[in-house]
């Protein structure tokens, strides 16, 4: 089983991406954006997708502001979530993420970790979900009470965990 962690914004706290490293050992590490330029604090062994959030000015020119990545069986959209609003709801990034197919939604900028799952048959943004649907925010590494986030996949859906540093 893929140990997976999630983060965003943690906004040059370089300590606390290897302190998390240190402490949950991650497989695969999913970046929602601003602190690209702090992910060279992991170890080289793990797999990192990230994204660019609106911070990543000078880091990770590479980096794209979106993407749906692979996991497992899963396909997840990694945004970073300014483009798409989400401090004023999560309706776009949402309608997105269905758009493309995703399993799930992950994001950043707001700073407030949420986690929800809609399971099959619930209607979501005009939408009657055939398969279960995660949505996750890991809150902010970088903030004072830093959070994170950890998935476990599963045959029947994805978990979610969010938790302090």
């Amino acid at each position: 089983m893929l140990n997976i962690v999630v983060f965003s914004d943690s906004h040059g706290k370089r300590e606390r991406v290897a302190a998390l490293a240190e402490r949950t050992k991650p497989d695969v590490v999913l970046f929602l954006g601003d602190g690209l330029a702090d992910l060279d604090a992991l170890p080289a062994d793990v797999d990192v997708r990230a994204v660019r959030g609106n911070c990543d000015f000078f880091a990770g020119e590479d980096a794209p502001e979106a993407r749906t990545v692979t996991v497992g069986s899963y396909r997840l959209l990694l945004i970073h979530g300014h483009r798409e609003g989400v401090k004023y709801g999560e309706t776009i990034a949402i309608t997105r993420a269905l758009a493309e197919d995703a399993d799930a939604l992950l994001y950043g900028h707001t700073h407030r970790a949420t986690e929800r799952t809609y399971p099959a048959g619930s209607t979501l943004c005009g939408r009657t979900l055939d398969r279960p649907f995660t949505v996750l925010c890991p809150g902010a590494l970088g903030d004072p009470d830093a959070t994170f986030a950890t998935l476990t996949l599963t045959p029947h859906g994805i978990l979610t965990n969010v938790a302090k540093l």
